[in-house]
Order: C-alpha cells, then sequence, then structure tokens
C-alpha cells in the first residue's frame, strides 16, 4: 500500500512538470521497495549490508559449486546432498568470540579432572541410573573396568562446548551461556571448516556482499583434532615397544549404521593418512563385536589384522546405537583395551547433563580447578536446576517451571540434541513424573537469544529467514593421569536455526525446498516449512562468525 501511494504521488508531480520533484521521489521509491537482504541484531550489534538480488543470485551460485568441489556434503539414502549452509557469515561479537575460546582450556581440564574422581561420578549419577537405562550402562562400565584396574592411564578428549549469546533485556552486553559441553563425537569439524573457506571466498569473491574477509577467524579444526589423535598414537606406541612401529598399527573409528555424516569423518580420516601416515579402520559396535580381539594378557585389542591404538568414537552417545545387548558387550570390550579411548567411559560419565548440574552449584568447580579458572567457568553457567532429589531448592525449581514454562528447558542426560521438552511438553513431564523419574532430567533456564535475518541454502534454493546462532569450541586434551600432554582449543563450529524453533536438530532438519522458486523466498517466521525435527546434533545450518 504504501509503494501503491508512493508511486501515485511521483505520477501526480510528473505529469504536472515538477523534473526535480519527481527524480527525487523516484530515488526514494527505487530504495524503498528495493529487495535486499538487511541484517541487524540490535542497536549495540552492526548491520550486514544491504544485498540486492542479484548479487544474492550470484553468491548463492558460487556457494552451490563451490560445496560441490570441495566435499561440502552429508550423505542421504537418496545419494550425496550438499551440506545445509548460510550463504553469509553472522555478525558476532568479536570479545565474546575470544573469550570462549580461551575458555576451553578451562573446560578441558575440567572435564579430565571430574573424570578422575571416581566417588563424585558414582554419587551424583547413581539417582540418576536408577532411572535412566544407557546412564546405568556407562557407569556400570566406568566401575566395572576401575574394579579391574584401568589398562590405559591416557585419555584423549575431543570436546565441544556449546554457547548462545544471551540477551537480559536490560540493555547490558550480549554474554555467552553454556548450552552443553559435548564429550563423545563432537561432530561437523570438517564440515565447519569448509564453510569457514565457503564464506571466505564468497566475501573475497563478492565485493558487493560489502563484508571484510579480516573479520572471519581463523577456522582449522581438523588440522588441531588430528593432531591431537597423532600424539596419541605416538604415546600409545612409545608405551607398547619395543617393537610397536613395525607392527600393523592404526585407529579406529566406532560409527553408526548407515551413517549419513560420514564425509565430516572421511575428512579426519584422509587427513590423518595424508598428514600422519596414520591408517584407519571403520566399523559399527556390532562390527567390533564381531571382528575384534582382546589379547588376555597385554589387552591390545586387534581387528582385521590392525592392532588399534586409538578407538574414537563417533557412536555410543544415544541409546540408539545399542539396540541389543551385543552393542553394550562391545562396549566394554573397547574400554578393557589397552587402546587410548575418545572418550573413555568415565569422560562420558562426565559430559552426563547430571554433572553439569551439580558443577554449577555453589563451590563445586573449585574443587576441581582454582580460582581464576573456576571463575571464567562460571561466567558462561546458565541457571540450571536439580529434580527430584528432594531437595527445596528441587522443589521450588519443579515449582517455578510449571507455572512459567516459556522460562524452562528439561534436558534429559543425553548428548545430541532432539531430547529437550519445552513449555507444555515440559509441563506436562513435570506434573506426571515422581521423584525418581524426574531424577533422570535436570532443569535449565531459557537463553534469551537475538535473532537476525539470515539465508540458508538448501536443496540449491536460498531461503530468508529470522535466524538465531550457536557457538562451539573444539578443546583437545590429551593426558597421562595428572600429566597434561596436550591441551588447546584447535576451532570452532557455528550453527543456526529458524529464531522460532525450540529444539535442535541435525542436518536433514530442514524441508525439501524444491517447490519454492529459483530466487530467495521470503517466509514468515512462524512457517510451517521450517519446522525443525530435532532428532540429532546439529542445530539446523551450517553457518560461521563474522566478528565485530
Amino acid at each position: 500500500q504504501v509503494c501503491r501511494d508512493l508511486f501515485n504521488t511521483i505520477l501526480f508531480f510528473s505529469l504536472r512538470g515538477h523534473c526535480r520533484l519527481f527524480k527525487v521521489l523516484l530515488v526514494l521509491a527505487l530504495t524503498f521497495i528495493q529487495p535486499t537482504t538487511q541484517f541487524s541484531m540490535s542497536d549495540a550489534q552492526p548491520s550486514r549490508p544491504s544485498i540486492d538480488r542479484e548479487t544474492l543470485q550470484s553468491i548463492k551460485e558460487l556457494a552451490i559449486a563451490w560445496s560441490a568441489a570441495h566435499g561440502l556434503q552429508v550423505l542421504r539414502p537418496t545419494g550425496l546432498e550438499l551440506a545445509p549452509v548460510s550463504l553469509l557469515p553472522m555478525p558476532f561479537p568479536r570479545q565474546t568470540y575470544h573469550l570462549v575460546k580461551d575458555i576451553m582450556r578451562d573446560f578441558n581440564n575440567l572435564v579430565h579432572k571430574v573424570s578422575m574422581n571416581r566417588g563424585f561420578l558414582n554419587e551424583h549419577l547413581s539417582s540418576v541410573a536408577r532411572s535412566d537405562e544407557f546412564q546405568r550402562n556407562y557407569l556400570q562400565i566406568f566401575n566395572t573396568v576401575a574394579d579391574e584396574g584401568v589398562r590405559q592411564p591416557i585419555s584423549l578428549g575431543i570436546h565441544r562446548s556449546d554457547y548462545m549469546l544471551h540477551d537480559a533485556n536490560d540493555g547490558s552486553a550480549l554474554e555467552p551461556k553454556q548450552v552443553e559441553i559435548n564429550t563423545v563425537a563432537s561432530s561437523f569439524a570438517a564440515l565447519s571448516e569448509r564453510v569457514s573457506a565457503l564464506h571466505k571466498f564468497l566475501v573475497e569473491r563478492v565485493p558487493a556482499a560489502k563484508l571484510q574477509s579480516e573479520n572471519l577467524p581463523e577456522n582449522l579444526p581438523v588440522s588441531g583434532i588430528c593432531r591431537g589423535m597423532a600424539l596419541a598414537d605416538k604415546a600409545y606406541k612409545e608405551q607398547e615397544r619395543p617393537d610397536a612401529n613395525q607392527r600393523h598399527v592404526g585407529i579406529l573409528f566406532v560409527v553408526q549404521p548407515n551413517e549419513q555424516n560420514v564425509f565430516d569423518q572421511r575428512h579426519v580420516e584422509f587427513y590423518l593418512w595424508e598428514h600422519h601416515r596414520i591408517p584407519v579402520l571403520r566399523a559399527t559396535l556390532a562390527e567390533v563385536l564381531e571382528h575384534a580381539a582382546l589379547d588376555a594378557s597385554s589387552k591390545r585389542l586387534t581387528m582385521k589384522g590392525m592392532e588399534i591404538s586409538v578407538v574414537y568414537f563417533r557412536a555410543g552417545y544415544s541409546p540408539n546405537d545399542f539396540p541389543t545387548q551385543a552393542e553394550w558387550d562391545a562396549r566394554l570390550l573397547l574400554e578393557r583395551s589397552a587402546a587410548i579411548k575418545c572418550p573413555t567411559a568415565a569422560y562420558q560419565c562426565v559430559g552426563a547433563k547430571k554433572i553439569q548440574q551439580v558443577l554449577a552449584c555453589p563451590g563445586m568447580v573449585e574443587k576441581f580447578v582454582d580460582e581464576d579458572s573456576a571463575k571464567r567457568i562460571r561466567s558462561c553457567f546458565a541457571g540450571l536446576y536439580a529434580l527430584g532429589d528432594g531437595s527445596v531448592e528441587a522443589d521450588r525449581a519443579k515449582e517455578d517451571a510449571i507455572a512459567n514454562p516459556s522460562r524452562y528447558v528439561l534436558k534429559p542426560q543425553r548428548e545430541g540434541g532432539g531430547n529437550n521438552f519445552y513449555e507444555e511438553e515440559m509441563k506436562k513431564k513435570l506434573l506426571e513424573g515422581n521423584n525418581e523419574t524426574l531424577q533422570a532430567y535436570i532443569l535449565m533456564d531459557i537463553i534469551q537469544a537475538p535473532s537476525i535475518p539470515s539465508v540458508f541454502l538448501r536443496n540449491f534454493q536460498a531461503i530468508e529467514t529470522e535466524a538465531t546462532t550457536e557457538l562451539g569450541t573444539y578443546g583437545v586434551f590429551l593426558a597421562n593421569g595428572e600429566r597434561v600432554m596436550f591441551s588447546e582449543c584447535v576451532g570452532h563450529l557455528l550453527r543456526s536455526k529458524q529464531a522460532t524453533s525450540k529444539e535442535t536438530g541435525d542436518l536433514s532438519c530442514l524441508p525439501d525446498l524444491s517447490c519454492l522458486p529459483d530466487t530467495c523466498s521470503s517466509l514468515p517466521r512462524s512457517d510451517s516449512a521450517f519446522f525443525f525435527t530435532g532428532v540429532a546434533a546439529g542445530f539446523g545450518v551450517l553457518d560461521s562468525p563474522i566478528l565485530y
């Protein structure tokens, strides 16, 4: 209607010979109706520059070609697909980015320190284990191997700590709040590295994007992750002297059947061979039980003619990975072996949400790390609350969540996303649960993340939507007991989702958009086409930060 009125006014003055005013109004009209993508989060944050349709179409075409040529792909039942990505990087505060990268070493150390405290883990996970079979089985594996005597004292951790920016709506700066720390199968490192390279290419190749590539932080997590694995492989060979280097030794990747995120894993596998000459064997848990052998005296693990130096788990984080007892038997066999585990059962127990909640309690983090480290870690904790333990605090948290369900999220002990309960579903779960069943969950304050207009690329289509983002930092940690051998933050992962989505989802969560036109189609924020199914690890589309 505004455009129609404006054009009527232009026509009126042009017919009456007011040429100068006609030109002014015409420029105004063209500016007003120009299809643009204007990015703005708040007055405290920069806006992305306006980008016309022609430029956006060019960016889309380049992104498709680059992604196909550089292995930015996932595997679907129907064949190969380009991984869904954001077409342009997401503005992210520079100071916050460096803060969460620096804190990663603190979390590396914290996970390791907690993993060595058997009493602490049993004290706080035993109540969870009573009603959570998955956690009960992992705790049992941990205790069984501890009772037998741990054969391999060296631990390798490839962790990812995930954060969202929290807007307190009080005029204060946005703060990073930790969503979770992943201690097993911390995925998307290779694809994230390629998205960062894609965005650098697009920003430099298309000047009309009006973004500066020097504000794109370097992101090379694959080399850092592989360095940690190579150091672990070396430590194993030195430990198993004198003839370890003469034996056929390699790394075992434990994967899910019919893995769709296979190229994210293969990029790591190929880097290990190309840069470290370490071979990789891939197997499911079922295949491990069928083909692996454990020497009774040395506990050396062999499989298909290869001695295994490191077991890297890209499976085992979900009950779906254990359809039968055979998979649990395989997991126990691997834990008993002399191979270095990534992660150990102890590390995986530390990743339980209950431990995250307990560590947020006053004085708990300080039991494991020094005062300065504890202060840095606590700065990014969101509100976390126990349930079902009979305490006044737990009862109060439950009552408040029932009365104000929009303020909380109910989380089980799982890693990988897609298991949380929100609003009415959460309220129903709290009302129906008893103290024993509710101890399998924790309550967490909802993080109020600001949104920004974004453009997602999926199925060769560019889709405009309002998006929120989550930044994860990868940490690699190698230690032999108290002796730390390597600890670094090696890169980042940025993922974006539609702002109205509650739950995270994997890279299959976006719908088939082939019915949409070949140019950007603006969708309302509530459009059901962007419903995220939340079935596995992930957050909608892969993205990368541009710092301000």
